[in-house]
């Protein structure tokens, strides 16, 4: 294992046509969402994401969130879930503090996501319920084949809650997930 979206590149190989993700009546097969998420990766590193590089996700529960997921994880870079329902201040910190480049983000939180990018410096990606909004991000091929990434190389930054301080980032391994 080098990359967690190995496992989305093997199942999208094994059943192409089997559904993998499903909101209400839309349907995406594992090979559509493989094909989408190898757009992403391709229009991240035209971008200027470099592997190691972190990506932020404030996206509620919608088929564009495997989509960036997996676009992140396919271009080598590390991906920073976060809850879509923080304040400004709180996103300033949590991308500080990641060192998130660039952030996907549902439309109703772009607002809050581009003050709390201000300070930072994060670019911030509009997403619908499929993935990025027509023209926020454009260029480059797509990117198929998970870049290469060591088992111990992290995948994943999940932040605490903070409850007796400030949330610290826990860094989740390519194999930490996989293993799980």
């Amino acid at each position: 294992m080098t990359n967690l979206a190995t496992n989305l590149a093997a199942t999208a190989a094994r059943v192409p046509d089997k559904v993998g993700i499903k909101l209400d009546q839309v349907e995406l097969s594992w090979s559509a969402l493989h094909r989408a998420a190898a757009a992403v990766a391709g229009q991240l590193r035209a971008a200027g994401l470099e592997p190691g590089d972190r990506v932020s996700l404030i996206l509620p529960n919608v088929p564009a969130y495997p989509v960036a997921f997996y676009g992140t994880l396919l271009a080598g870079g590390i991906v920073v879930p976060m809850n879509p329902l923080l304040k400004a201040g709180e996103i300033d910190y949590f991308f500080s503090d990641s060192g998130a480049k660039i952030a996907f983000v549902w439309p109703d939180f772009v607002g809050e996501a581009t003050k709390g990018a201000a300070n930072a410096g994060t670019t911030i990606i509009e997403c619908g319920p499929m993935g990025p909004v027509e023209g926020s991000l454009v260029g480059g091929d797509p990117i198929a084949e998970p870049h290469e990434r060591a088992d111990d190389d992290t995948a994943i930054i999940l932040y605490t809650s903070g409850t007796t301080g400030r949330p610290k980032g826990a860094e989740l391994t390519h194999s930490n997930i996989n293993l799980n």
